[in-house]
């Protein structure tokens, strides 16, 4: 008898379920955590494929203004001595348009594009001041970072000519990129160039600003482009069609006096990365975020449900509820790599609403107890939708909502005897 008397103190005892609970929600970390785990695992195996499209089809790229590279040859000494001078364009406009797409490795995805390039500027290098010297080399070289994105050349000009010739891959130095090399007929005291180029490359596109005045003109047909870099664009609109952007960069400022010719003090970079929209992965790790707060509110809400309704659940049916929860974000994670993120979180919702209500009919002892379950977790997980979609204010409507949440509890809580709650006192 005294067995017994003290079983049912221990299953009555208030501060005992409360510390079986705050187990339980411990417990369910483990988990939710393997499942976290998962989503980064399958988010590396997606980099993997990414960068093995990129592989084939063409890294990140970068291209720059032209540079006019002339070499000597002085004896000093009875010695024969190379000198190499570069010379920037005083302007140079480049128009892009850039042609985005999806390619497919298995189910996973990256954003490629084939850039269609027309640079077209002026260098002057001032022929009364050059180096003293035999004049033994003269190329106009492109920075390219990896030329092996260079699909196509479709006409190089030079001082109006049309050059036949084919360039050839070239390096300045800590600049790769290809180079035409120019005969003695052309005048580099005033060079005037346009250079038309199909390139290829994967997730961004960036300019190097190597003129002393530099514009920019692109266009994609990319609707979530991300302007990057160490300048933003002057203009820009973006729209269900494409982008538009446009840059104006002078470096006026960093003129060497005694060579007379610009001189870059830092690489500087602008452009644009093709971002592929609500990135599966990226979504769902966000909403596993709020997986903690999903059951911290569901085990609160049904204990105090077995306060007012007078009904005990036992610690093992909060673990199949919580493992129910758990569920949601495998079924959300394995649905979002075949469908939308949006229909796979309606999908996965669904399943798991009814699944705990058509538990919670029965174990609550009423059927509308359990339509009660299905109201509820159904509000929740709206809640949650909105919050892993809303990046720049989840913040604050999670705070708004857990203080919301709070203050409910503590308004229908507020006139309840804990010390006299499991002792049969009223």
């Amino acid at each position: 008898m005294m067995t017994e008397n003290i079983k049912e103190k221990l299953a009555s005892s208030i501060s005992l379920k409360l510390t079986i609970v705050f187990f339980l929600i411990l417990l369910m970390q483990i988990p939710l955590s393997s499942i976290k785990s998962l989503i980064y695992e399958r988010q590396d195996m997606e980099h993997q494929a990414q960068r093995k499209i990129a592989k084939r089809w063409g890294a990140e790229q970068s291209i720059g203004t032209p540079i006019l590279q002339l070499k000597y040859q002085k004896i000093m000494q009875d010695k024969a001595i190379n000198i190499d001078r570069v010379f920037h364009s005083q302007a140079s406009t480049i128009d892009i348009s850039l042609q985005a797409q999806k390619r497919y490795l298995g189910i996973y995805q990256a954003a490629v594009f084939v850039s269609k390039v027309k640079i077209t500027g002026t260098i002057k290098t001032n022929s009364s001041k050059q180096e003293s010297g035999k004049l033994t080399g003269r190329y106009l070289f492109i920075p390219l970072k990896h030329i092996k994105g260079l699909k196509k050349i479709e006409s190089i000009r030079i001082n109006d000519e049309l050059l036949q010739r084919l360039p050839q891959q070239h390096q300045i130095s800590n600049y790769n990129g290809f180079a035409i090399k120019l005969e003695d007929k052309h005048d580099v005291s005033s060079l005037r160039y346009e250079i038309k180029v199909a390139i290829a490359g994967s997730k961004q596109l960036q300019i190097l600003p190597l003129a002393q005045q530099t514009q920019v003109n692109m266009q994609s047909n990319w609707s979530s482009p991300s302007f990057i870099g160490d300048y933003l664009p002057d203009v820009r609109t973006i729209d269900a069609e494409g982008f538009k952007a446009n840059w104006q960069i002078n470096q006026l400022k960093v003129l060497s006096p005694t060579t007379k010719h610009f001189i870059q003090q830092q690489e500087q970079k602008f452009g644009v990365e093709i971002l592929i929209p609500a990135n599966t992965y990226q979504v769902n790790v966000r909403s596993v975020k709020y997986s903690f707060l999903i059951i911290v509110l569901t085990f609160a809400g049904f204990f105090l449900t077995e306060l007012f309704f007078k009904v005990r659940l036992h610690p093992f049916q909060y673990l199949l509820i919580g493992f129910s929860l758990s569920t949601f974000y495998l079924l959300l994670l394995s649905m979002s790599e075949y469908l939308s993120f949006n229909l796979s979180f309606l999908i996965a919702k669904t399943a798991i609403v009814v699944l705990i209500s058509s538990y919670c009919s029965v174990v609550l002892h009423e059927k509308k107890r359990g339509l009660y379950v299905a109201m509820v977790f159904s509000l929740l997980y709206g809640f949650i939708f909105i919050l892993v979609k809303a990046e720049q204010t989840s913040l604050l409507m999670g705070s708004l909502g857990i203080l919301f949440v709070l203050a409910l509890v503590m308004y229908l809580t507020r006139k309840i005897d804990w010390y006299a709650v499991g002792t049969g006192k009223d």
